[in-house]
């Protein structure tokens, strides 16, 4: 599975839900979880192409960047990253006692 797909089925879980307390009748609901799901997929897909359309048109103007600024991307995602684990083990951690 992929992470949308899995993003989509988790938070699609929570969108039933409230679907449910809106007085969605049942058998609309299936159908509005997996517009939901199509619409995360969508979403992804457009940002990924954005980005490839950016870095395309980086190349083609020759931009050449310190060092630093193309190494900050991976810090940045490594980073949030990082504090994000940390958070969710301190997480489950405080939740054990």
């Amino acid at each position: 599975m992929g992470g949308g797909l899995r993003l989509g089925l988790l938070h699609g879980f929570g969108f039933a839900s409230g679907l449910t307390a809106m007085g969605l009748p049942q058998a609309e609901i299936p159908l509005a979880l997996l517009l939901f799901n199509v619409g995360v997929e969508i979403g992804q897909l457009l940002f990924v192409f954005l980005i490839l359309a950016l870095e395309r048109s980086f190349r083609t103007l020759e931009i050449r960047w310190p060092r630093w600024v193309e190494a900050l991307p991976g810090y940045a995602v490594g980073s949030l990253g990082a504090f994000w684990a940390i958070q969710r083990v301190a997480i489950l951690l405080a939740g054990a006692r």
